[in-house]
């Protein structure tokens, strides 16, 4: 039986997700009678409107009889109706809880006037949002199952068209083994975008990938043993984890050090790619695009008040674009004692591409010429690689600009 199922919300073409998640979406107002809904692995041609197969409660009007009905909606009937459906989700209260902080938050002149009271309120608003909830952390991706396949890597940065320097830092590491017919890629990537002035944002940034670069050597060196059974090779994705949280600690005892870094702090998402699954940890802003099947999508959520805002349709995007908090994160690196990597997990097959950049890459690159540039790409990473650098500083290039492309071929 069918449970993946791709959805239309908004004018986007979003999941898939599982027929839990489509039925507490409507439940929760964020997926419409009349948005589409259709299986994985069929056309968008066959969809048809959520409110032929769910159950709005809210609405009044009742689904309209459907002519020719596809044989996948009895599928998605039964799974959506044998599950218990809750009175109220339990994740409600903290969406309702952010709804209220935010409000505050849209209420603020921001005219320089009352800077001292501007920031405080700011700043509380950031710490009621810097844990991710449960359901923030999981990515609306559902992998297929991994295929593996051959890497091919570029990379390229910029200090772009109006700062001084480049606080951006990169790691690309790639290892390629065979025996006999058995063939592994594994690739680390890391990209981190630091923050702090007085050199402070490079020296974290730096830090974050100086960390987790020193993890990836002990989990290569235990699958070349051939020790299939040890505790790391069950999940090499905790590589990531580890990295991010003793980078963390390191950023902050360093600002702690040294005066003139107080406050540093680096945003940053990492990447491991094992035989064409990949593991995603994000903190911040920096983001993850996969390009599959002639379509892109982000993989990652921005971890910003305004993303959040915009989730719970106090903000369009493109208000999101100008809001002048736009660039504060609720999550970095060395920013607070404790932090929550965001997971997100994505399998690849053969002519898929997976790009990580900072945010300097969003801020002038559309996800439309995102596409048609990658659309129109070859086979070469490092080429896509550059090229969006140079549509970053085309575009006004008011910002460091990181990108690492991956090809699977």
């Amino acid at each position: 039986m069918i449970d993946r199922w791709y959805y239309t919300h908004n004018g986007q073409t979003l999941g898939p997700v599982p027929a839990a998640r489509l039925r507490q979406m409507a439940a929760d107002g964020r997926l419409c009678p009349n948005d589409l809904i259709w299986p994985q692995g069929r056309q968008q041609s066959e969809a048809v409107p959520a409110q032929a197969a769910l159950d709005f409660s809210s609405q009044a009007v009742p689904a309209a009889p459907l002519t020719n009905k596809p044989d996948w909606l009895d599928d998605i009937r039964s799974l959506t109706k044998s599950e218990k459906k809750p009175a109220q989700p339990d994740w409600l209260e903290d969406v309702r809880a952010a709804e209220a902080v935010e409000q505050a938050f849209l209420t603020l002149e921001w005219d320089g006037d009352n800077a001292v009271a501007e920031e405080e309120k700011a700043k509380q608003i950031l710490d009621e949002l810097e844990k991710p909830s449960d359901s923030e952390s999981m990515s609306e991706f559902i992998p297929e199952t991994a295929m593996p396949c051959r890497l091919l890597l570029g990379s390229a940065t910029t200090r772009g068209r109006v700062r001084d320097r480049n606080e951006d830092s990169l790691l690309v590491q790639q290892c390629t083994w065979s025996n006999q017919d058995e063939r592994h890629d594994v690739a680390l990537i890391v990209v981190a975008d630091g923050m702090g002035g007085h050199s402070a944002g490079e020296q974290a940034s730096a830090l974050v990938v100086r960390t987790i670069s020193s993890m990836l050597s002990p989990l290569l060196n235990t699958a070349l043993s051939g020790k299939s059974g040890d505790v790391a090779l069950a999940d090499p994705s905790e590589v990531l984890d580890r990295g991010l949280h003793e980078a963390n600690r390191l950023v902050r005892e360093a600002a702690l050090r040294n005066p003139a870094w107080k406050g540093m702090g680096s945003t940053a998402v990492a990447l491991l790619i094992w035989d064409g699954r990949v593991s995603i940890r994000l903190v911040g802003d920096c983001r993850v695009y996969h390009w599959h099947g002639g379509k892109l999508a982000q993989v990652t959520r921005d971890q910003t008040l305004v993303a959040r805002m915009v989730e719970l349709g106090q903000l369009t995007p493109e208000e999101a674009e100008k809001h002048p908090r736009r660039n504060e994160v609720a999550q970095a690196v060395g920013k607070y004692a404790l932090i929550e990597p965001a997971r997100y997990d994505v399998s690849l097959s053969s002519g898929d591409w997976l790009l990580a950049g900072s945010d300097g890459l969003q801020a002038h690159v559309s996800d439309r010429v995102l596409a048609e540039t990658i659309a129109k790409a070859g086979t070469s990473a490092a080429e896509l690689a550059n090229r969006l650098i140079e549509l970053a500083n085309q575009g006004g290039g008011s910002d460091n600009c990181s990108v690492v492309a991956v090809r699977c071929v």
